[in-house]
């Protein structure tokens, strides 16, 4: 058979970001360092796997490794080719520099984004043993993840440091935190030990102080400063969907109708320990823990009042929500996922802030809010008046008000000041000026 024929990937499918690949060319080196990660869907993919590694300087991504399932495989190399041959079925490349990781402030001030409005508590629950605890505590050394939001904590099955010598320590929940793997998406099925863990949290009470609540997978690469100007959009609302398909877990965002609710279920039950109404009402031995609280709170509890949740796409990018970007973790998202160790990690991280937060000038994201105030003399009095692009790329401008979020104008904005459309002008004139109908 022609190998040429059978062959699948079309280079045109590459997002761009590796430069040039070279189809059915082996790359020959002697670093004497290689690896293997299977079922890599596309050579687009094992590229970014490779940048993220600091000892790969080359890769091949083999179409049919003879794997059950996906049968691809990506070579990792440690060193740039010193020869190379032919070999059907296969491409190679070399990833693009890796980024200097330079952490960028994500701290907001109270008058860019008040915490009344905008302001969270994140937490994560950790495994206590494996790769958790010291991408965790690697975060929390460069306070990045739910370690720059308002308020932050760690859960697990026993009181333990989180990493040597960071003075965090966990909150302790009652599970073995033990579940199968199951159902249609074969994913953790892990109800149970987060009723466990929303038990604990509603106890702990941190959730009362702030109007969001974040939880937060530790592999979810979450920047928190993106999100405020989409929570300020959403202010008041129950709880924000991630993705078009239905809540995913990797982040999750919680409004106060939302959390109110949940803790009279459980104080509701006979022993405290679960939401009565949901459990005894929804059939959820083969869920996962996000499906089981969008379940929870709009079908049982109605606390969107029979609509469906707020969508918010851009609050995270992973590969089940149709977001491609999530392996360059490129684009304006709120979060990626996911990155399991401190080197890819990082390598996203670097990549996300040479992206966005170093180009401010583009205006290119979520918090350009905030550049496109002080651009125009600072920020408004009043009625908080605030912007956000939405997956279609739309920028949205909101008036804020204690009575919800009424939209008073949206346009595309493009690169600079010149682009700025009326649209924008006239909606900051109203919230300068607190005038209506301008």
């Amino acid at each position: 058979m022609d190998a040429i024929a059978k062959y699948w990937w079309d280079s045109s499918e590459a997002s761009g970001q590796c430069g040039n690949m070279e189809k059915n060319l082996d790359y020959v080196e002697y670093s004497g360092w290689g690896t293997n990660l299977d079922h890599i869907p596309d050579p687009d993919m094992c590229c970014a796997f490779c940048q993220a590694n600091p000892k790969c300087k080359s890769f091949v991504w083999v179409e049919d490794a003879g794997l059950p399932g996906n049968p691809s495989q990506c070579w990792l190399k440690g060193g740039e080719p010193v020869d190379k041959k032919p070999k059907d079925g296969v491409v190679a490349g070399i990833p693009p520099p890796r980024q200097p990781f330079q952490m960028v402030p994500q701290e907001a001030s109270p008058d860019q984004f008040p915490v009344d409005r905008a302001g969270m508590f994140c937490f994560s629950l950790m495994l206590p043993f494996g790769y958790e605890v010291e991408l965790l505590a690697w975060q929390y050394n460069q306070q990045v993840s739910i370690f720059a939001c308002d308020k932050f904590a760690v859960y697990t099955n026993k009181s333990m440091e989180v990493g040597a010598g960071t003075g965090l320590y966990t909150h302790v929940v009652d599970s073995n935190l033990h579940c199968q793997v199951g159902g249609d998406s074969q994913s953790a099925l892990n109800s149970w030990i987060f009723i466990a863990v929303w038990k604990k949290v509603l106890e702990d009470g941190y959730w009362r102080e702030y109007p969001w609540t974040v939880k937060v997978d530790p592999d979810a690469v979450f920047l928190p400063l993106r999100a405020r100007p989409i929570l300020m959009q959403y202010y008041g609302e129950p709880y924000i969907n991630n993705c078009r398909y239905g809540m995913h877990g990797p982040v999750e965002f919680f409004g106060q109708k939302a959390m109110e609710a949940l803790n009279g279920q459980y104080q509701a039950s006979y022993d405290g320990k679960a939401p009565k109404a949901c459990v005894e009402k929804l059939h959820f031995g083969l869920w996962g823990e996000d499906m089981f609280m969008d379940q929870c709170l709009r079908k049982v509890l109605q606390v969107t009042d029979g609509q469906p949740p707020a969508l918010a796409p851009e609050l995270m990018c992973e590969a089940h929500c149709d977001c491609p970007e999530w392996i360059w973790c490129s684009g304006s998202a709120v979060s990626f996922h996911p990155f399991k160790s401190i080197a890819s990690y990082k390598n996203c991280l670097a990549n996300a802030f040479s992206g966005r937060e170093n180009d401010i000038k583009g205006l290119s994201g979520p918090d350009g809010a905030l550049q496109f105030w002080l651009k125009l003399g600072g920020l408004p009095n009043g009625a908080d008046c605030r912007l956000s692009r939405g997956a279609d790329g739309t920028w949205r401008y909101y008036e804020v008000t204690s009575q919800g979020n009424t939209s008073i104008g949206e346009a595309t904005l493009k690169n600079g000041l010149g682009d700025i459309p009326e649209a924008v002008v006239r909606c900051w004139l109203v919230c300068r000026s607190g005038l209506v109908g301008l």
